[in-house]
């Protein structure tokens, strides 16, 4: 199976023993459906039942899956008569305010999108570049909940940036000036970034005089250096990254986390979080990244409180192409876990079970089976899946 789960890549061997004819992943493995919003089947029950008893729901994904934003369009509703209020996203906390901005002004990410398209490789958000996202996103302010961006900001965010500081600042003479230099110096910048895989694209734009000169200029007000603060850090963790530095990304997020929590803990005692992030930083314990990253911290976080971290990964078994044609992502070494995968219908694998199972000896688990376990509670394959709808006009 192609699949960007970002945990440790081996062969998953289970071996059950015979309790009559019995098998523990199909017992394991429940399905359910979605249709107008409502969530149909016992699967259904059984992850809701999870989402109830937690403080912090976390999923870690496989990025560029309709379905799963599907999904999260679907089970927000829930979510809020649940009582959660907040929605952490692997976006930037300058991204996670524009994008509250756009809604509450009736405005369309596709028409914001669509203006920084033709100078970027991208879109400005990152992981929004699907119709789908928008419209989580959307509801999710719908229902009450708030935004956390718990990322750096993203690679394509110059332009916007240097927008959002024009329009905070007294727009005199000079200033005006300054963000055209500054402008145009990004745009050439992702230009040359586009005919070089190893152009130093964040490192450029961090060393920029134009940039430097016009952010002096605008950091009059407390909006305007927060919003600078936190793109320079962006850039300097993208610097590391180029290095094969990935902590201070880990860090970054940690911190971003513990900040938005604080604040959310000074109106509630137990605030509940709804969490959607790639997988490497959903895990618990030590992840793939070498690192124990955000979701390891939101589990210790929830051992401290006595509360519960409920987390699942996602990720396709089947795919969608534009020509209408179904593939089966499935790997030899997948088989025995996923075969009660189904094309028709959300599968819904408990990790939880089958460890107890273990414990009973009614199943053998190989040691990437126990990392699976260790790391997360459940596993959410979805339906016969097709990427995002780009949320772009080309």
């Amino acid at each position: 199976m192609r699949k960007i789960l970002y945990i440790i890549p081996a062969i998953l061997l289970i071996c059950t023993k015979a309790f009559g004819q019995s098998d523990p992943v199909k017992e394991a493995t429940y399905h359910f459906t979605i249709k107008n919003d409502l969530f149909i089947g016992s699967g259904a029950d059984t992850l809701k039942s999870y989402i109830e008893n937690a403080q912090f729901f976390l999923i870690g994904e496989e990025h560029n899956m309709k379905e799963l934003q599907d999904f999260t369009i679907a089970i927000i509703p829930y979510l809020a008569s649940q009582d959660y209020k907040y929605f952490a996203l692997e976006i930037g906390s300058v991204a996670a305010d524009k994008l509250t901005s756009i809604h509450h002004k009736n405005a369309s990410l596709t028409a914001f999108n669509t203006n920084y398209y033709p100078y970027l490789n991208g879109v400005p958000f990152g992981f929004f570049q699907g119709k789908e996202e928008e419209q989580f996103s959307n509801r999710a302010l719908e229902h009450g909940l708030q935004l956390w961006g718990l990322d750096f900001e993203n690679y394509n965010a110059a332009l916007y940036i240097l927008d959002e500081l024009y329009s905070l600042s007294k727009k005199t003479t000079a200033i005006s000036e300054s963000h055209k230099k500054a402008y145009q110096f990004a745009v050439a910048e992702y230009q040359k970034d586009r005919t070089s895989k190893s152009y130093n694209l964040p490192g450029n734009l961090l060393r920029s005089e134009a940039i430097k000169s016009f952010f002096d200029m605008v950091a009059t007000n407390k909006q305007a250096r927060i919003i600078i603060a936190e793109q320079i850090a962006s850039w300097k963790i993208y610097e590391q990254e180029s290095k094969n530095n990935w902590y201070p990304r880990v860090e970054n997020m940690k911190t971003n986390f513990a900040d938005h929590y604080k604040k959310a803990k000074a109106k509630n005692v137990l605030p509940k979080v709804f969490v959607k992030m790639g997988a490497v930083h959903m895990a618990r314990g030590t992840s793939s990244s070498g690192f124990q990253e955000v979701g390891n911290l939101i589990y210790e976080l929830s051992q401290f409180n006595r509360t519960k971290t409920f987390s699942v990964i996602s990720f396709a078994r089947y795919r969608l192409d534009a020509q209408g044609k179904v593939s089966d992502l499935l790997d030899p070494e997948d088989a025995d876990l996923l075969k009660y995968a189904s094309q028709d219908s959300w599968s819904l694998i408990d990790l939880s079970k089958l460890k107890r199972d273990s414990w009973s000896g009614k199943i053998k688990l190989s040691s990437v089976m126990q990392s699976y376990i260790q790391k997360f509670d459940m596993m959410l394959i979805p339906p016969t899946t097709k990427p995002n709808t780009p949320n772009y006009n080309p």
